[in-house]
């Protein structure tokens, strides 16, 4: 396989995750606990993550997709260590890494120091 299907099939992966985080934010019942505050956010976050999702999928608006999603799981992260007080938010850390992993093979200057070329 060449090096951006295999990016195309990790960022699918990512957009996937995000649209099933989408749905539930908007359709599951809240987990027992969940402050009225968080509630009303629910609505809010899930239509950022599908505005994500959309930008990821459109080839020209991409790379800004993949900037809004690293952007959005660096919150998840940061939510999930120091509100939660998880150890090590795995869930945050899998997705950026697959988010970084997918970007890295889409536009390898990203990572052979020849910023600012065409991709």
């Amino acid at each position: 396989m060449k090096k951006k299907t295999i990016g195309l099939i990790l960022l699918g992966f990512v957009a996937f995750a995000l649209v099933g985080s989408g749905f539930a934010k908007l359709f599951a019942e809240p987990e027992p606990g969940t402050s009225e505050r968080v509630m009303s956010m629910m609505p809010y976050l899930a239509v950022i993550e599908f505005l994500i999702v959309a930008a990821i999928a459109i080839p020209k608006t991409r790379k800004l997709g993949i900037i809004l999603a690293a952007s959005y799981f660096g919150g998840v992260i940061a939510f999930q260590w120091l509100i939660e007080g998880q150890a090590f938010p795995v869930v945050g850390v899998v997705l950026n890494t697959l988010l970084y992993a997918s970007a890295a093979l889409l536009y390898p200057s990203l990572t052979d120091g020849t910023a600012g070329a065409t991709d």
